[in-house]
């Protein structure tokens, strides 16, 4: 069996979306003479920080919360897409089979981008892929940059469609260490009551 971390990195140097606080990370205590341990604080988390999950709630009023979805949701078959240098993905890059019960994620080149920056120019998949993908049955879609939608388009076609249709996003994966194949993904979120997202530990197994 291999394993696979294709989560981003916690850490204060760390690109966020547009417009977001930088994490904050300090000591509150430490091991020594005043303190028997070790205490860090994280400041400025949201429930879409770096590699998270979305769950319908975070675009739709019914959607569903995280704390609703079952759990073996974050734990399905996957198949890792690789589009190369192309930026958008398209009906042309999905394969013409079934995803019932599955991942579909994409590896583009932001896999290889500074991920200190923010990149506003960055990989997206399209309204059209997305409603491709929800018609094949994919349970899951992932991208590895921190949005499935092209940067600055307000209608969000792809988050509409996927979290429509009830399918679970993940963003901000780091598929550096993968080539395109089957997996297995194991990408639990917190137990956040109500949530409309939250970080996770993404895993890649086979």
């Amino acid at each position: 069996m291999q394993t696979f971390d294709v989560s981003r990195l916690i850490a204060p140097g760390e690109a966020l979306c547009a417009g977001e606080d930088p994490l904050e990370s300090w000591t509150i205590c430490d091991v020594g003479p005043a303190d028997p341990c070790r205490i860090t604080s994280l400041e400025n988390w949201t429930t879409h920080f770096l590699t998270h999950v979305d769950a319908p709630r975070h675009f739709f009023e019914d959607g569903a919360t995280l704390d609703e979805l079952p759990l073996e949701r974050f734990a399905v078959p996957a198949l890792v897409v690789d589009i190369g240098d192309r930026f958008e993905v398209t009906p042309a890059e999905i394969p013409q089979r079934d995803f019932s019960g599955m991942a579909v994620l994409f590896k583009t080149s932001a896999s290889a981008l500074d991920t200190t920056v923010f990149h506003s120019e960055h990989p997206y998949i399209s309204a059209s892929a997305a409603r491709e993908l929800v018609m094949r049955g994919a349970d899951v879609v992932g991208i590895d940059y921190l949005s499935v939608d092209r940067f600055g388009d307000e209608d969000y076609p792809a988050h509409r469609t996927l979290l429509g249709a009830g399918v679970i996003i993940v963003e901000g994966l780091d598929l550096s260490p993968v080539e395109a194949g089957a997996y297995e993904l194991l990408a639990y979120p917190l137990r956040i009551q109500e949530a409309d997202g939250s970080p996770v530990r993404a895993i890649l197994r086979r």
